[in-house]
């Protein structure tokens, strides 16, 4: 397992050698310890580094991998991951999307085009009134149609009665327009919850789900994407800004375009620049090329730019980042003077426009 960093201090190199392996000085380690098992310098080029540490460390399991990872060092300052060598892994541990790019172009039958997607707001309304909504944005050709993060199982909505009345009006206006549209319920809670929840969305007829991999677990994603009767995962990153700091943690390319897609992801939710969050333009190619480019015999996922894309600029971020990318817009279509339907079919007009 090779693990690239960007380091602020030389003497980080040996403690990062240390923590992630035998947390033990040098000199304290016997000699067959120290040769086969601390992690290793295979490259240094300025504050770039990288070390080898034996698959054995990782034991086949996606928790202790992560935890060789960033595990003691998440607690330094000034270390950031930027690469795994995934090809170095055994071929077991992660599985990778299981629809991906070319996979979801088969199930919504769409070759060429861009995907849109929008999300269901705000908390707070019923499972009627978002059921009227989703059935709205299907009746326009909005392909993926997912709850807002912050929907889980309040009073207000309660999961099943959400889930039921959503998934049950996407796929009434499917049935009028002969469309595929995809109600993506967000299932995120504790470990067998989330599992529960992703059962009975396969029940309901959901065409793929929604999980926040930092507030459940990244392994239960990755479960999830291993299952017999698996659906496409979107992935949010809700609870991880934390973790892809300037000089600390990932980047945001490693987290959200690898190791999310490694994970199981199919689409990759990120916060696209000039929005709410403002990633920098770099940072968001970055994510794309990641998400999409060669690793490991994975299939690409979707890179999905969101928070805050506006109606108006959405043409201009199609040229920038492509086909094989699904645009997230919320609240911009909800500002539409005619309706929810107007703004879907306006934007499903833009995105064959660009096949």
């Amino acid at each position: 397992m090779k693990v690239s960093y960007e380091v602020s201090k030389d003497e980080q190199i040996d403690a990062i050698r240390l923590e992630q392996s035998v947390e033990m000085p040098f000199d304290t380690l016997p000699a067959h310890i120290l040769e086969n098992i601390v992690g290793k310098v295979v490259a240094e080029d300025g504050n770039a580094v990288s070390i080898h540490y034996p698959n054995g460390n990782v034991g086949g399991e996606i928790t202790q991998f992560l935890n060789v990872l960033f595990g003691n060092i998440s607690l330094l300052d000034g270390i950031r991951i930027t690469g795994v060598d995934w090809d170095e892994l055994p071929s077991d541990l992660f599985g990778g999307p299981t629809f991906g790019i070319a996979g979801m172009r088969e199930r919504l039958g769409v070759p060429t085009r861009p995907l849109s997607c929008t999300a269901l707001k705000p908390v707070g309304s019923t499972p009627a009134e978002f059921a009227a909504m989703a059935h709205e944005f299907a009746m326009g050709g909005i392909d993926m149609i997912k709850d807002d993060h912050g929907l889980a199982d309040q009073p207000y909505a309660p999961f099943l009665d959400r889930l039921k009345a959503c998934a049950d009006a996407v796929n009434e206006a499917n049935a009028k327009t002969g469309g595929r549209s995809v109600y993506v319920p967000h299932i995120t809670g504790p470990g067998e919850v989330t599992e529960r929840r992703f059962e009975a969305a396969v029940a309901a007829g959901a065409g793929a789900v929604m999980v926040c991999p930092h507030l459940t677990a990244p392994d239960v994603m990755h479960r999830l994407a291993r299952r017999s009767d698996a659906l496409p995962i979107m992935a949010h990153p809700a609870f991880s800004g934390g973790l892809v700091g300037p000089t600390h943690g990932f980047t945001r390319s490693f987290l959200y375009g690898a190791l999310w897609r490694a994970l199981g992801a199919d689409f990759v939710i990120y916060p696209n620049t000039g929005g709410r969050f403002t990633y920098p333009l770099a940072d968001c190619l970055a994510i794309n090329d990641t998400a999409r480019g060669p690793m490991n015999n994975f299939p690409g996922a979707w890179p999905t730019p969101g928070g805050g894309m506006q109606r108006a600029t959405l043409h201009k971020w199609i040229e920038t980042y492509g086909n094989d990318t699904c645009y997230l817009i919320g609240g911009s279509l909800y500002q539409h003077p005619e309706g929810l339907r107007a703004a879907a079919a306006e934007i499903r007009d833009l995105m064959e426009s660009a096949s």
